[in-house]
C-alpha cells in the first residue's frame, strides 16, 4: 500500500518530478560512462602490458629489481643460471624469452634523414623466435618486417623501432641509425644498424620509446658473455596471468632453480607504478560520483521539501488518524526512491546506448597522447568497457541517496505536534 501511494504521489507534481528525475538521470548517465571509460582503459592497459611490455613474470639477478627504473647493466643473470632456468622452462613447456634491456641514445643524420638529431630510447634485445611465444610484437609491425635471421647460427643486425619514434625521425625501413648504449662493465658501445621494421601497437610506451634488436647480436656487441638482464615468462592473458603465476611460483620454489642470486617478480610488482595510476583514476571517479550524488541529493531534498510544505495539512491529517511518524517518513522516503527509480531507468538506458559506440569505436586521442603520457599503457584510442558491477553500484547508490534526501525534510516537520502543523502562520 505504501509503495503504491508513494508512486502515485510523485505524479501529482509532474513538472517538479520530471526536473528532479532528469537531474538524477544526468548524474547516473555521466557517472556510469565515466566509470565504464576508466574500466575499459584500465583493462586494455593491463592487456597491453602483458602482450607487449612485461609478460606475466620476470626473473632478475639479485639487486636488479631495486634499480629497475634505471635499467642497470651491473646485475646480470649469468650464463650458467640462465641455462638452468631455460632448461626448466623448456621441460614444463612454459613460453619464455631471454632479454637484455638498457637505456640508449639514438642518432640519425642527413645521409638518410631530412635532418640530423638524436633521441633517448630503450634498447630491448630479445630472442627473435622465442619472443613470439611471449609477446605480440612481431604481429604489430606496420611497415618492413620483424627481426629475422638469414641463416641458422647467424644473428640479425637490424632494428625494429616504435612508430612514434619513427615519425619523429621521419624514418623508413632501410634507413640507418646509430645506437649508443652501455655494455657489460660500463663501456660505451656505438652500433650502426639499419631499420628493418617499424612497429605500431596499442602500447604507447612501445611506440614512443622502444627499439628491438636480436639478443645474439647485442650479446656480441656489448660483450655480455651470454649474460642477460632478465628472462621474460609468458603466463597467459590478463585473466590468467595472476592465477598462473601463483602455480608457477609455487612449483619453481620447490626446486633449486631460484638460488639466492635470483629474484622472481610478477608483472604487478614490475608495473606497480602504472597500476597505482589506475587506483588514482578510480579514486577520482569515486570523488566525481560523490559530487554527482550530492547534486542529486540537493535536487531531491528540495523537491521533497516543497512537497512536504504543500502537504502539511495532509501530514497533519495522517498523524491525527493515528499513522505513526515512522510510517509518514517512509512514505516520503519511498516517494524520493520512486523519483530516483525513474531517473535511474532513463540514466541507465541512455548510458548503455551511448556506451555501445564508446566500447566498439572508442575515442581517438592518438595525436594528443603521442606527446603526453597520462600513465596508462594505451596508444590513444580509448574504449570503454561494460563494468556491470560498477553500473549496479552507481544505480544503488543513487537510490540510497534519493531515499535519504527525501527522509530529511519529512523528518523536520514531523517533529511538530498535530496542532502546530495545522496552525496558520
Amino acid at each position: 500500500m505504501i509503495l503504491k501511494m508513494a508512486w502515485k504521489n510523485i505524479f501529482r507534481y509532474k513538472k517538479r518530478t520530471l526536473v528532479t528525475a532528469s537531474a538524477i538521470a544526468f548524474g547516473v548517465l555521466f557517472t556510469i560512462l565515466l566509470d565504464a571509460l576508466v574500466f575499459g582503459i584500465s583493462n586494455e592497459s593491463e592487456i597491453n602490458i602483458l602482450e607487449y611490455e612485461t609478460s606475466g613474470a620476470k626473473i632478475f639477478a639479485g639487486g636488479y629489481f631495486e634499480k629497475i627504473k634505471t635499467l642497470p647493466m651491473d646485475f646480470l643473470i649469468e650464463e650458467n643460471d640462465s641455462e638452468r632456468i631455460t632448461s626448466y622452462l623448456d621441460s614444463k613447456n612454459i613460453p619464455y624469452t631471454k632479454e637484455i634491456q638498457t637505456e640508449c641514445e639514438i642518432y640519425f643524420n642527413e645521409d638518410y634523414f631530412e635532418t640530423s638529431g638524436s633521441m633517448t630510447g630503450i634498447l630491448s634485445a630479445v630472442d627473435i623466435e622465442k619472443s613470439k611465444e611471449v609477446f605480440s610484437l612481431s604481429q604489430s609491425v606496420e611497415s618492413g618486417s620483424w627481426l629475422t635471421k638469414e641463416k641458422d647460427g647467424e644473428y640479425c643486425s637490424g632494428a625494429v623501432v616504435g612508430s612514434w619514434m619513427a615519425d619523429d625521425m621521419n624514418a623508413k625501413p632501410g634507413y640507418y641509425i646509430t645506437v649508443q648504449c652501455k655494455g657489460r662493465g660500463g663501456f660505451t658501445q656505438t652500433i650502426d644498424v639499419p631499420i628493418v621494421g617499424i612497429i605500431h601497437c596499442p602500447d604507447a610506451q612501445i611506440n614512443s620509446s622502444y627499439i628491438f634488436m636480436d639478443i645474439d647480436y647485442i650479446d656480441e656487441m656489448l660483450s655480455m658473455e651470454k649474460a642477460v638482464t632478465a628472462i621474460d615468462i609468458g603466463l597467459g592473458g590478463a585473466g590468467l596471468a595472476d592465477r598462473n603465476f601463483k602455480k608457477f611460483s609455487s612449483e619453481i620454489k620447490k626446486t633449486d632453480i631460484l638460488n639466492d642470486s635470483l629474484e622472481l617478480k610478477t608483472w604487478r610488482e614490475i608495473q606497480a607504478d602504472i597500476l597505482s595510476v589506475d587506483d588514482m583514476y578510480s579514486l577520482y571517479t569515486n570523488i566525481l560520483m560523490a559530487f554527482m550524488f550530492i547534486i542529486a541529493a540537493v535536487g531531491i531534498s528540495n523537491t521533497m521539501l516543497m512537497s512536504v510544505m504543500e502537504r502539511k495539512n495532509e501530514i497533519g491529517m495522517l498523524k491525527a488518524m493515528g499513522y505513526s511518524s515512522f510510517y509518514i517518513k517512509r512514505l516520503f522516503m519511498w516517494e524520493g526512491v520512486s523519483i530516483g527509480v525513474v531517473g535511474c531507468i532513463f540514466g541507465c538506458v541512455a548510458a548503455c546506448v551511448l556506451n555501445i559506440p564508446l566500447s566498439t569505436k572508442g575515442l581517438d586521442f592518438t595525436s594528443t597522447l603521442s606527446n603526453v603520457s597520462f600513465g596508462y599503457r594505451i596508444s590513444g584510442l580509448m574504449k570503454s568497457g561494460w563494468d556491470i558491477p560498477g553500473f549496479i553500484r552507481v544505480t544503488v547508490g543513487a537510490l540510497i541517496v534519493a531515499g535519504v534526501a527525501a527522509f530529511i525534510p519529512a523528518n523536520s516537520i514531523l517533529k511538530k505536534e498535530v496542532a502546530d502543523i495545522f496552525r496558520k502562520n
